[in-house]
This record gives structure tokens, C-alpha cells and sequence, in this order.
């Protein structure tokens, strides 16, 4: 997958490709506020044609995110961070949803925000509710189930005169596949 992507990547369509990538996102990015389902609806369009087009759209877009992700962000930067930002990203997957509609209720619609003022106030918020929330539930999860305070190390390997028994058998240091 990495040849095959790089080898695409060197060729004179790479160009060609980001601009047909783009077109193919702006067609089917969805702008209709038009024929739309109600908050629980499902499908949201009800209209099959925008409804197949905007499915598309989130595939590429879904499609453009992982491949960009694992060009820029695939290396581990710091233990703590890592840990931090991996576990939030799957909770704040599973969780946002609920409070999208928590800050919607409770805040924006009770106060009849416009659309800016209503999209700031729900960007900090959610991140804020779902950062706290995470910290809250790691916190309790360590209280509970804290780590162990030795490590647990390999026994050491058998020798003779300071050679290994196993001789040239053991693999050198072995590299991680991702």
C-alpha cells in the first residue's frame, strides 16, 4: 500500500488527482437546507439523489482524513499526550453526539443564539464537556483500578561464560510494523 501510494504520489496525475478530489468533495458536500429531515430523522435528505451524493461526499472526506493522518500524525510525539489524545479521540467519537444536544437544549436554543455565537458556544463547549468527562472517568478508571508500581521485567536469558546459549537464534531488536 505504501509503494503503491508513493509511486501514484510521484507521478505527473498527483496534481490532477488533488483537483479532482476537490471537485468531487465540493459537488457533494452537503448545502441543501432543503427537503432535510427532522434532528432524528434518518436518512437526514430525503431527497435519494442528494442523499447518495452527500454520502459520497463524507467518504471522501473520511477517505482524504485517514491518508492525511497517517502522512502527519502517525508517530508517537510524547507517552502522556498520546495516551491522552488517542483515548479522547475514541470517547469524544462515541460521546459528542450527546452533548451536542445537551448545549443545544439547555443553552442555544433556551437563549435564541444566532448562528455564529451558537456554533462558538457549542465548539468550546462540547470539546470542554467532552475533555472534562474524559479526565473524570481516566480518573475514577485509575482510582480503581490503579497500575502496577512494578515493572515487570523479562528473566534474565541463561549464559555460559557470558555468551548467550541461544546463540545467533534471537532476533536483533525487532521493528514495529505501524
Amino acid at each position: 500500500m505504501y509503494r503503491t501510494r508513493a509511486r501514484w504520489g510521484k507521478t505527473p496525475l498527483a496534481p490532477f488527482a488533488v483537483l479532482i478530489f476537490i471537485l468531487g468533495y465540493s459537488l457533494t458536500s452537503p448545502q441543501n437546507y432543503q427537503q432535510t429531515g427532522f434532528l432524528f430523522f434518518y436518512p437526514l435528505y430525503e431527497d435519494f439523489s442528494i442523499r447518495c451524493l452527500y454520502t459520497t461526499g463524507t467518504w471522501l472526506w473520511v477517505y482524504f482524513i485517514t491518508w492525511v493522518m497517517h502522512y502527519i500524525a502517525n508517530k508517537k510525539f510524547g507517552e502522556g499526550s498520546y495516551v491522552v489524545l488517542t483515548g479522547c479521540a475514541l470517547y469524544a467519537y462515541v460521546s459528542h453526539y450527546l452533548y451536542i444536544i445537551i448545549v443545544a437544549v439547555a443553552i442555544i436554543r433556551p437563549f435564541k443564539l444566532t448562528f455564529i455565537p451558537a456554533l462558538i458556544v457549542e465548539m468550546v463547549l462540547v470539546n470542554g464537556f467532552i475533555l472534562i468527562t474524559y479526565a473524570l472517568f481516566v480518573s475514577i478508571y485509575m482510582v480503581a483500578f490503579p497500575p502496577d508500581d512494578k515493572q515487570r521485567q523479562a528473566p534474565p536469558e541463561p549464559s555460559v561464560d557470558g555468551k548467550s546459549i541461544q546463540g545467533d537464534d534471537k532476533p536483533e531488536d525487532e521493528v514495529p510494523l505501524v
